[in-house]
């Protein structure tokens, strides 16, 4: 990136949710030295504050950083209540953030878990950090092009997926939020489970 003079924009917002035991590594720590390097992080993911709407962006480049000022029209408009939270969550949520990756952890080992009981064509690999499974359901579902619409209509499960989101190389893949109660993560995976099982047994 260095060589061919790029910017590079990183995303870090999910940096706190790493699995235990991993560490992350900031692009900042990487590339110390490098003026193009803007980096994007926020509290609101991992403490769930989005509604706060308040976010770091870091960039280097002083000129750049004063064009992002004068083009972005929400820059500098500091909420009071916004930055409070964000300041307690960062300095006293050290404990409530270590009970939550390690329920997190375990929500993604039952979840890899129930896949290779029940849907063993699905592919899956549980990701170093988030809280959002991102699941090749391709070969379960080889003749269904709507896989959202699918689980809503036949699972009752609601869920992202397709190269609508985001990407346009996600033909076949599902996101899955892990973010809540082991008991309705149970009950959603053994609905998807069930509806891919009718649908392939002609039900």
């Amino acid at each position: 990136m260095e060589k061919h003079d790029l910017w590079i924009v990183s995303d870090e917002i999910h940096c706190d949710l790493i699995r235990q035991g991993l560490r992350h590594i900031p692009m900042g720590r990487v590339m110390p030295d490098y003026p193009k390097l803007i980096t994007c992080m926020s509290a609101s993911k991992t403490f769930n504050m989005a509604g706060l709407m308040f976010s770091d962006i870091i960039i280097r480049d002083a000129s750049e950083r004063a064009r992002f000022s004068r083009r972005d029209k929400i820059a500098g408009m500091l909420n009071p209540l916004s930055i409070a939270a964000h300041q307690a969550a960062y300095e006293q949520g050290a404990d409530w953030l270590d009970q939550l990756r390690d329920y997190l952890d375990a929500n993604f080992r039952y979840t890899a878990d129930f896949l290779a009981a029940r849907l063993p064509e699905a592919v899956f690999r549980i990701p170093e950090a988030t809280y959002l499974a991102w699941v090749d359901l391709s070969k379960c579902l080889p003749d269904v092009d709507d896989l959202p619409g699918f689980f809503a209509n036949e699972a009752g499960v609601l869920l992202e997926g397709g190269n609508s989101l985001f990407v346009g190389n996600a033909e076949g893949y599902v996101r899955l939020n892990l973010a809540m109660p082991r008991s309705i993560l149970e009950t959603g995976m053994e609905r998807i489970a069930d509806a891919v099982e009718r649908h392939r047994s002609g039900l």
